[in-house]
């Protein structure tokens, strides 16, 4: 027993060749959800904002509109508040119960209670953004 050999031949070579590809396609679908899974603030595009002060509160509107194939869920809009100096005063985040599905548009409404007057000020300056979403990999 002194000639043991553990080095593989072709046959084994040949048997594992094919195998390579099966494992790569394995991995595929855990790349795409790491890699491929999209970016709401760059898909989703928000028009049409209109202040509105509603006695103690005020209201923000909008649209969304998704300019991508992914249909986008769970969507975070976020509006911030600064005066004429440009000195933040305030924000307000609302999550959407909706979906929204590729190249559909849905409209939005935030509600702010406040009782802080420099927000309906006619110098104060509103920044609506959409903060975040959720799109399926697959």
């Amino acid at each position: 027993m002194t000639n043991v050999n553990f080095s593989p031949d072709r046959r084994y070579w040949l048997v594992m060749l094919p195998t390579i590809p099966i494992m790569l396609l394995g991995f595929y679908p855990l790349f795409r959800m790491m890699y491929l899974k999209g970016d709401a603030t760059k898909d989703l595009v928000i028009s049409e904002v209109e202040q509105r002060p509603n006695g103690r509160s005020i209201d923000v509107v909008g649209l969304i509109t998704n300019h991508s194939s992914r249909t986008w869920s769970n969507v975070t809009v976020e509006a911030e508040f600064y005066d004429g100096t440009g000195v933040f005063l305030d924000e307000k985040s609302s999550y959407l119960h909706v979906d929204i599905p590729a190249g559909a548009k849905e409209h939005f409404k935030i509600s702010l209670l406040t009782t802080d007057a420099r927000l309906q000020a006619k110098d104060t300056k509103m920044v609506v953004k959409v903060a975040g979403g959720h799109a399926p990999p697959f």
